[in-house]
């Protein structure tokens, strides 16, 4: 009987671009002003990304653009979430409870906290110019800054698998 062996040296894990936004508008309004300078298409998916917490679930937003033309995927993410949480403290001599609301926030992405939001470009060529399209964002006058980032690095590289 014959064995047969089978290698799968060619599977690869998923190339993309990972730029990091400083920014303090709304996703909907970053969304709208890089449609507008950009010109992309992004909206919003129906489908947030969402993680289960003990206390609760962290919505991070995601808008989408398929561009079918130059064979590339944008994806706009949110790297912040804040979540309400309501605590009683029972004061031993008083005849009132009070109580306490206290915000608990979670990131996407744990390393980079001070990111507000994360550009994700999914290409399939190598035409891709990630220099240019930082210069164009830097030109947008809410974005205060933003820059490429290397994803292999990171720990939670895994969370920007949402598909």
């Amino acid at each position: 009987m014959a064995i047969q062996k089978l290698v799968l040296d060619t599977l690869e894990d998923d190339d993309y671009e990972l730029i990091a936004i400083h920014c303090s508008l709304a996703s909907y309004r970053l969304a709208f002003l890089l449609n507008k300078n950009l010109n992309l298409k992004l909206f919003r998916k129906k489908k947030d990304i969402n993680f289960e917490y003990p206390d609760f679930t962290a919505n991070f937003p995601l808008y989408q653009y398929e561009d079918h033309f130059q064979y590339n995927t944008y994806s706009l993410l949110a790297n912040k979430f804040q979540a309400l949480g309501v605590s009683k403290n029972h004061i031993a001599d008083g005849l009132f409870n009070t109580i306490e609301e206290t915000y608990t926030t979670k990131y996407l992405i744990p390393e980079l906290k001070n990111v507000d939001y994360f550009l994700k470009i999914e290409t399939e060529t190598s035409k891709f110019s990630n220099s240019s399209l930082v210069t164009q964002l830097l030109t947008i006058s809410q974005v205060i800054t933003a820059y490429s980032v290397e994803y292999t690095q990171l720990k939670s590289k895994n969370n920007l698998i949402f598909e």
